[in-house]
């Protein structure tokens, strides 16, 4: 390797790589990096090399050499697999390698995984977005499933060719394994290293020809995670793990209110003498210390004196009153209307009324938001490092700031300490770009804990009012559902709002509904707070949506004198999958059966639609609870989950398993208020997550299935609250229309004094 490629393939790597690069060859730091799990694990980026020229050198080394934009393979068998989606926990870093692997036929045991970026084939383009490099939605492997086995399957069969060129026979008669090409008949074998170089410089087949399914030897295999070992031992680098050489450090102060400015530091020429302070650096919304150091940057912005602009005042108490008033008064967009459900529940019958309430809920990753930036102006290049759930997002926001194309924005993905959207939003980049761009050096901006959740972007709250006429039979005969609360997309996506005349994700599950009702309106009301920023959490609207929706199913149920459970079935009739996942469940969960004393149970079904019906994933979940002293205690939750070809079972479960911990803590404790102007809650202790010893025994059915792999690591959040609801409802008597939900019986029972309860409820118990 010449030293001039040294130094170009050094560019794209952390402090660790340089150092290596530099005292040894680039085979010999290969095999230098620690064996997990069967694989070599280089966490943060080292982003494809994209000219010709830069292949050409990696070719002459006689080292790792491209195939396609997804996998590279070195002469000693050595293959990295490339990952376009971040690593949040979701476990996209062993699942969508395992297809590509499978479909490759390589030595899982000598696999390596990078992050990999910009280039088209990482971009795609869901719900009527643009074009982009993104991980949401849970859209990751139901996007890229059969992306990834073409790609495989393409470099199988150019390797094959190469072989088979060299054994003399045809293609036909030589089979692939374990990342060699062999000739059975003649026992002859040659291993992908031997032929990777010519392989390479072959057209790839559009179309080749993939597995069946009988063939596939990781497809559907519960493969260990490539990235556990790493995390357990401290190595694998997450955002606040990068170190860049000269990097400075940045902490971040920001307003005491929501959309407050920073309007000057009184006290700025005394920060800045300060032994290891470089500058403090205005930006539009906040003010930013570097220092040589995280303590000296976090001590002097402690001391910082600053002049803030105030943002408009937002309060909850006034913000709930304007959202009950908006279900009565304010005319909806229309998002579905069948029949004439208006007219039908006015003209009166077996009604049945309720009203739901969520609040606005912040991310709360346990990795801060953070980011490394080095603004080089003299190149007129930027470089990113850091938990980056938006690449193209952040190459937007950057290229537009500093005048430059997107191309010249280089975004390294360090894995995720938690996301769940949070991370999609740049604002946390550009803070470092600024401080960056003042100080001339690369810059690590760290936000606190108590700045995260006072000003992250958060899941807006929401409220239902619905409104049901009941048939002879029980079963509605008309619905007209009614949902209020401040819009994402008239804030982010106003275009597309407007065109629509209201916001999909305020309604998901009510506009597309699952149940089949003969006359159904949907309508959603905006309710603008121009000063809380909100954007996309895990499970979007649907944590609001189907906590409405299926408690308002219970109480028809009630209403009707019908079990809950048969009750959605005789509304799902038409969907044999949605019925037989609700069969599962209830099997599963031993529903018939007459439960341990002092247990309590409750049922939640939602099918799970991802952004532009990309994927449907059926998911049901029992839970039992149980009242322990005067608290609520859920011991136990079943889940039934029909997401279609299982890639790998593990994966699934543990997505499940976290999401219903996610559930749990926004049904029980999750709520930012506002007061003042500004976010109340301000760290774990007044804004509290839930504790292991809280977690329930988590039961996961998986059902055979042999659709496209469906999205889950959303899917089990929205049935939770529902679920938990109902249950509580059957140990107190007491129904809570409200999250978080009551934690106590004796919270319980003082929603009964509550007007906004127990009014609405009233004859309906």
């Amino acid at each position: 390797m010449t030293q001039q490629n040294a130094e170009r393939k050094a560019s794209t790597m952390n402090d660790t790589s340089r150092t290596a690069l530099a005292s040894s060859s680039r085979r010999q730091w290969l095999k230098g990096v620690s064996l997990a799990a069967g694989s070599l694990l280089i966490p943060i980026s080292a982003s494809w090399l994209t000219s010709p020229e830069a292949r050409a050198a990696d070719a002459a080394d006689g080292h790792l050499v491209e195939i396609n934009d997804w996998i590279r393979i070195d002469a000693d068998g050595t293959t990295v697999l490339g990952l376009s989606q971040c690593e949040v926990g979701q476990g996209v870093y062993t699942g969508l390698p395992q297809v590509l692997a499978d479909e490759l036929d390589a030595d899982w045991r000598r696999v390596r995984v990078e992050f990999v970026t910009a280039r088209d084939a990482y971009r795609t383009a869901a719900a009527n977005e643009a074009l982009q490099q993104f991980v949401g939605a849970s859209m990751s492997a139901t996007l890229f499933y059969e992306r990834l086995r073409i790609a495989g399957a393409q470099a199988r069969e150019a390797l094959v060719v190469v072989a088979a060129r060299r054994f003399g026979v045809r293609t036909t008669n030589c089979v692939t394994r374990d990342g060699r090409v062999m000739h059975p008949q003649s026992g002859r074998s040659l291993g992908y290293g031997e032929l990777v170089a010519e392989a390479a410089k072959l057209p790839l087949n559009p179309h080749p020809r993939l597995k069946n399914e009988a063939a596939h030897s990781l497809i559907g295999r519960a493969v260990p995670r490539l990235d556990t070992p790493s995390k357990v031992d401290g190595s694998a680098v997450f955002g606040i793990d990068v170190k860049v050489p000269d990097m400075l450090i940045g902490a971040i102060l920001m307003a005491p209110t929501s959309g407050g400015t920073p309007l000057s530091v009184r006290n700025r020429d005394e920060i800045k003498a300060r032994k290891g302070v470089h500058d403090v650096v205005l930006a539009k919304d906040a003010v930013i210390v570097v220092a040589d150091d995280y303590w000296r940057a976090k001590k002097a912005c402690d001391a910082l004196d600053v002049e803030w602009k105030a943002g408009p005042a937002a309060d909850s108490t006034t913000i709930m009153a304007q959202r009950r008033e908006a279900l009565i008064k304010a005319k909806g967009g229309v998002a579905t209307n069948i029949g004439d459900a208006p007219a039908l529940i006015v003209a009166g019958g077996k009604v049945v009324t309720g009203e739901y309430h969520t609040p606005y809920i912040v991310h709360a990753t346990m990795e801060p938001v953070n980011a490394t930036v080095h603004v080089r102006r003299d190149k007129g290049e930027i470089e990113v490092w850091g938990p980056i759930q938006g690449q193209d997002k952040v190459r937007w926001a950057l290229g537009g700031i500093f005048k430059l194309p997107p191309e010249k924005v280089t975004v390294h993905t360090t894995f995720l300490g938690g996301s769940f959207g949070r991370k999609y939003v740049p604002d946390f980049v550009i803070h470092a770009a600024v401080a960056s761009a003042a100080v001339g050096r690369p810059v690590k901006v760290i936000r606190s804990r108590e700045d995260d959740i006072r000003h992250g972007f958060y899941r807006p709250c929401a409220s239902g009012r619905f409104q049901a006429v009941l048939g002879d039979d029980g079963l509605p005969k008309a619905m007209h559902l009614r949902v209020a609360g401040q819009s994402m997309y008239n804030v982010i996506k106003k275009d597309h709002y407007e065109k629509a005349g209201y916001d999909e994700t305020m309604l998901d599950g009510l506009y597309d509904l699952v149940y089949a009702v003969p006359n159904l309106r949907v309508e959603g009301i905006d309710v603008p707070q121009p000063n809380i920023p909100v954007s996309f959490m895990r499970s979007v609207g649907s944590t609001s949506s189907v906590f409405f929706l299926e408690s308002f199913i219970d109480e028809m149920a009630d209403a009707a004198g019908i079990e809950s459970i048969e009750y959605r079935k005789r509304l799902l009739k038409h969907d044999p999958l949605a019925t037989r996942v609700v069969e599962e469940t209830e099997k599963a969960a031993g529903w018939r059966t007459k439960a341990k004393a002092g247990v309590h149970r409750g049922f939640g079904y939602c099918t799970y639609t991802g952004r532009g019906a990309a994927f449907s994933t059926y998911v049901a979940v029992a839970v039992e609870l149980r009242v322990v002293g005067d608290r609520f205690k859920i011991e136990r939750v079943v889940c039934g989950v029909g997401c279609g070809r299982a890639i790998n079972p593990s994966l699934i479960r543990a997505n499940i398993e976290g999401g219903i911990g996610f559930a749990l803590t926004n049904t029980f404790k999750s709520q930012i208020t506002f007061a003042n102007g500004g976010v109340e809650q301000s760290n774990f202790g007044d804004y509290p997550l839930l504790y292991l010893v809280e977690m329930p025994k988590v039961e996961t059915v998986i059902l055979p299935s042999d659709r496209p792999p469906q999205g889950c690591g959303e899917v089990s959040l929205p049935p939770m609250a529902p679920a938990v609801a109902q249950a509580i409802r059957r140990a107190t008597g007491v129904r809570p229309r409200s999250m978080p939900l009551p934690q106590t019986v004796t919270e319980a029972r003082a929603l009964r004094q509550a007007a906004a309860i127990d009014d609405i409820g009233k004859g309906r118990g």
